[in-house]
């Protein structure tokens, strides 16, 4: 229980160490990061003491008896943990994606809207007609997940298969239960089928259950997890596909967030909602389910060449079909044109290395096909509205 009374102390003097805590689980990768953004933002505009306790995903995080601090940044996911922080007079800044009834702390958070349009993409640029989504419906979060990621493949004109998947079965007796459902389900689906699952719990539970029931993946049913664990997702069979969430970014705003209301300056009020990154693309995903041969030649040419000097003229070649053959049946099975398509999985790379490398731009342009920074710099912008050195120093949470 939260018992801490501490009063707001606004610090008039800017070299004065701030009292933070920070009320997230960190046994998951997500968290871990975003306790990396508040830390960068903390070693930047501090100096600021962070109060920070280990605990697992299940665990209540609270704080320390006697706290006397300026501001608290948490995970408030539920009225418990909202009707406890009431009674502590500080700033708190909520970093949940969770929609909860009459609680309005201030918050940034993911655009899950966001995550599923970029879910959506990701399959249907690999030519996808068919989706299912694997997440515990009971969480009202995870739910408006699904129905973002449905509304966005209704667009499409296919039709959402759904799973329940109830997130608390650790448990042998329950895990097992749950995997011969899960495989039962499974098997009835219509294949190939492109499968977005909440998290990556869920994910690994779907590898294990199609490589039991010789469900080839990604061949027959295609997983992207919806975050992303370097570590377990690396350790699955095939490697885990997964959301590369702003978890870092979150965490550098909410602390930056936190930082103006202890000062007692002026806040807009609204929430904050930080876009993904990009698809890690790994195994699970990597398949194209194209009905149309000499287009699926077409496009793993693509993808084989995309970084290096490559023009629609060569991706015909390559077939071979006229260059008008070839753009009338990129658009008709994946939505774009063969320029298009180059240019996303260009861009695509760009944003993965600025994130994720400390990369010079020069070497990014290079390894990406691009050439030139400048030309690169202009067709980022032109997708993006900002530039690439932009775009890192805001993913990077610089």
């Amino acid at each position: 229980m939260m018992t801490a009374m501490s009063k707001h102390r606004p610090s008039n003097n800017p070299d004065r160490m701030l009292q933070v805590a920070v009320l997230v689980d960190t046994s998951t990768d997500w968290g871990r990061q975003l306790i990396r953004g508040i830390t960068t933002y903390a070693q930047k505009h501090g100096p600021w003491h962070l109060q920070v306790e280990p605990r697992g995903r299940n665990e209540q995080v609270q704080l320390p008896k006697n706290w006397e601090g300026d501001g608290i940044i948490a995970r408030v996911a539920n009225h418990k943990i909202a009707e406890d922080l009431r009674f502590i007079n500080v700033p708190i800044v909520n970093i949940s994606g969770i929609e909860l009834d009459g609680v309005s702390f201030p918050r940034v958070t993911t655009d899950y809207e966001a995550v599923a349009e970029l879910a959506a993409e990701h399959f249907i640029s690999r030519g996808f007609q068919r989706f299912a989504y694997v997440g515990p419906f009971k969480l009202s979060y995870v739910k408006q997940h699904a129905d973002a990621f449905e509304r966005r493949i209704s667009a499409h004109g296919s039709q959402l298969e759904r799973f329940d998947y109830a997130h608390e079965s650790m448990a042998s007796q329950r895990w097992l239960k749950q995997s011969q459902r899960l495989g039962s389900w499974l098997t009835k689906l219509d294949k190939p089928i492109a499968i977005f699952s909440w998290g990556t719990t869920a994910s690994c539970q779907l590898l294990d259950v199609c490589r039991f029931r010789k469900i080839l993946v990604p061949d027959d049913v295609a997983v992207l997890a919806g975050d992303n664990d370097d570590v377990i997702s690396e350790t699955t069979v095939p490697p885990l596909s997964a959301i590369l969430n702003p978890s870092k970014q979150v965490g550098y705003r909410a602390a930056k967030r936190l930082d103006r209301l202890v000062r007692r300056q002026q806040d807009h009020g609204e929430d904050e909602r930080i876009p993904p990154i990009e698809v890690v693309t790994r195994g699970s995903t990597e398949v194209l389910a194209i009905e149309d041969e000499e287009l699926t030649l077409a496009v793993q040419f693509i993808r084989r060449n995309a970084f290096s000097v490559l023009t629609v003229r060569q991706v015909a070649d390559s077939v071979p079909m006229t260059r008008r053959s070839l753009e009338r049946k990129f658009k008709k099975w994946i939505g774009r044109t063969p320029l298009e398509e180059i240019r996303r999985l260009r861009i695509a790379r760009v944003k993965e290395l600025l994130a994720t490398t400390d990369l010079a731009i020069s070497r990014v342009a290079e390894a990406t096909g691009f050439g030139t920074p400048e030309y690169m710099t202009t067709v980022f912008k032109q997708e993006m509205g900002l530039t690439p050195l932009r775009y890192r120093s805001t993913v990077r949470a610089r």
